[in-house]
């Protein structure tokens, strides 16, 4: 009897030393990080799963976690993915878990606990194929235009609630005083491919697009090269200097120091910009809808960090029941409890925008709701497109010749390539990859 109790609490014991280890592959941006130091607090209540973060950045992650799950490595358990994965063959290549059945097991209870029909639906869908779910968004946006209400009061000028390109070039350059380190406006530059969506929504509003109905690249037509061009000029004539090192995270600096009159870029940006603890700004920001020129198709984009299951996953059940912690109502109200309300991961739930403490603290609101409702994937341009997506195409060979219009794209601003020169060599690249993967007959 003796020596079978001590088996049993060897067993036990042993059992409790082998609690599923979940491994996530992250971005490195501020709201990710909220969620790896919030993580310990699930571990305390879920002593038989521990988690383990591998943050990177941006394209490296895409890469990385690419790379291990079509060899079906098993590295990650858990990654953060975009639209862009799920809708551009990572469901048809089976590299995600299909998330419905497993809330279909859940009790009523759970299911009615985490309430998967509280995220906006825009959202939802953007990680949704055929119905069915594939990740869970951690955080949603879209894109709209923020701007230093006490500068333009001071010049006498009026943001309209939705501007044109041409009016926040008027604005910009008006504002422009880079001897008192105030830009008018700050534009990405960087090389980096995933950072593209500014320049992507720029190109859409002014009826440009990447392909014709029949696949063949529009990188130098007409309305392509009017987008680039002007692009270009307005961060040279009225942006930050060095914007070829500039992303999101830097541009997000520049702007929270008092270093730029107006930013273009996502919605998620507004809660960091009004915290008083990150921002020199806070309280002088105002906002407006996403900037068009002609066309109001793909002006803005729509995007969501979600967390997805790798099928590769040996600890699926695990990785469920973390993913459905970080991104359920119960961390909406640990984060806005440990962080404030302006800390609440945006875009993700309509729960959020009816709580009183986060439209009470967050002024933006309404109208980040108001872009992410409105942002519509399967229409990104003025024409018809026989692609979907409004910060890349949705197909798996985006990645290969995007990446060679990033680079051609950060010449041209940094000064080493002419717009004629990038634009013949991206339409080069694109035909190439597009032929070679059937696209093109």
């Amino acid at each position: 009897m003796k020596v079978l109790l001590l088996a049993t609490i060897s067993f036990l014991a042993c059992c409790a030393a082998q609690a599923a280890e979940v491994t996530v592959a992250s971005v490195n941006n501020p709201d990710m990080v909220t969620m790896q130091q919030l993580a310990p607090v699930f571990e305390k209540a879920n002593p038989d799963v521990t988690v383990k973060f591998v943050i990177l950045p941006d394209n490296v992650l895409r890469q990385n976690v690419t790379q291990d799950v079509a060899v079906k490595g098993g590295r990650y358990d858990v990654a953060t993915i975009s639209p862009y994965e799920v809708q551009s063959g990572w469901v048809t290549n089976k590299w995600l878990v299909d998330l419905t059945p497993m809330f279909a097991a859940l009790p009523a209870a759970e299911q009615a606990a985490y309430d998967v029909g509280d995220i906006i639906p825009t959202i939802r869908s953007a990680v949704s194929v055929k119905g069915q779910l594939y990740a869970l968004p951690f955080y949603g946006e879209s894109s709209f235009t923020m701007y230093r209400k006490d500068l333009f009061e001071k010049a006498g000028l009026t943001m309209p609630p939705a501007p044109t390109w041409d009016d926040i070039r008027t604005y910009a350059c008006k504002l422009n005083d880079p001897k008192a380190r105030v830009y008018g406006i700050v534009m990405k530059g960087v090389p980096d491919f995933g950072q593209l969506a500014p320049f992507i929504t720029f190109m859409h509003s002014y009826g440009a697009k990447w392909f014709d109905m029949n696949w063949q690249p529009q990188i130098t037509s007409l309305a392509f090269k009017k987008a680039f061009t002007a692009y270009v000029d307005l961060l040279k004539s009225c942006g930050e200097p060095g914007a070829t090192s500039v992303g999101f995270n830097e541009a997000l600096t520049l702007m929270s120091q008092g270093d730029a009159a107006i930013w273009v870029d996502a919605t998620v940006a507004a809660g960091l910009l009004a915290d008083p603890k990150s921002s020199k700004v806070a309280g002088k920001i105002g906002y407006a809808l996403a900037p068009t020129e002609g066309s109001v198709n793909g002006s803005s984009w729509l995007y969501t960090w979600a967390l997805g299951i790798l099928a590769t996953s040996k600890h699926q059940d695990a990785a469920f029941k973390f993913i459905r912690w970080a991104t359920s109502k119960d961390y909406v109200n640990l984060v806005a409890q440990t962080y404030g309300p302006l800390r609440i991961p945006s875009g993700t739930r309509l729960s959020t925008y009816s709580r009183a403490d986060y439209v009470a603290a967050a002024p933006f609101a309404p109208i980040v709701l108001k872009a992410i409702e409105g942002a519509d994937l399967t229409k990104p341009a003025r024409d018809a497109v026989p692609y979907t997506g409004t910060a890349q195409v949705d197909i798996p060979e985006y990645a290969t010749w995007a990446a060679d219009f990033g680079q051609n794209f950060s010449a041209v601003i940094a000064g080493s390539m002419t717009v004629d020169e990038a634009l013949k060599r991206s339409q080069a690249t694109a035909v190439q990859v597009m032929t070679d993967a059937g696209y093109i007959k």
